[in-house]
């Protein structure tokens, strides 16, 4: 597929945040699946010692432990120049990120793109790259099976966040007012709570495209 470096270089322009890159609803299976495809096909460095291999016991491990005391890993890929980072913060949604600052060119992005879908084919499930822990909002989607692979344009990406915006502030507000006129406790109570609450998947149902 022959793109416009123009049209697509708006996604990657440095603004001090970084990229992420999103399977969503997964299983411990998939991440198995993941985990042997990265250690045959790509250049890893695994844990703070830099190790060639992915010790895969130890992330599944990991995801499934409910304790909270098991030292937290991550994953890094030298693909072609380009830095993947991968972190298994949850059993249930597998993420990336990459730096935007990277990211400069067309061979770049195609660089990206053949690492999403060579994903996106392995698992037979949607990839998504979205701006830093907005995974609702894909920026460029790819689903190897249904033959997807869309990268918005800047106004396709304006138009969904504007008619998002909307639509979520009216219900916010709204539900705000009832709330704090009704349950003002309850309100309270919500608020300490949702200050505390730990990171949580989004399924691909809340995506807006």
């Amino acid at each position: 597929m022959t793109r416009n470096w123009n049209d697509i270089k708006w996604i990657f322009e440095p603004d001090g945040s970084l990229r992420d890159i999103y399977v969503q609803d997964v299983t411990l299976s998939d991440w198995e699946k993941l985990i042997d495809f990265l250690i045959l096909n790509y250049d890893i460095k695994f844990g703070e010692d830099e190790k060639k291999q992915i010790d895969k016991e130890y992330v599944i491990e990991y995801l499934r432990d409910e304790t909270g005391e098991m030292e937290s890993k991550s994953l890094k890929i030298d693909f072609n120049g380009v830095n993947i980072h991968c972190y298994f913060f949850l059993p249930n949604q597998i993420e990336f990120d990459i730096d935007p600052k990277e990211i400069t060119a067309i061979k770049d992005f195609e660089t990206i793109e053949k690492f999403m879908t060579s994903i996106s084919q392995t698992l037979r499930n949607q990839v998504t790259l979205t701006g830093e822990n907005s995974p609702e909002f894909p920026l460029f989607k790819i689903d190897f099976d249904k033959n997807v692979n869309k990268v918005l344009t800047e106004k396709e990406a304006e138009e969904l966040s504007n008619r998002q915006s909307s639509i979520l502030t009216e219900l916010n507000v709204m539900k705000t007012r009832l709330m704090m006129r009704f349950f003002p406790k309850k309100f309270e109570s919500k608020v300490l709570k949702s200050a505390n609450e730990p990171y949580r998947p989004t399924g691909k149902d809340k995506n807006v495209w």
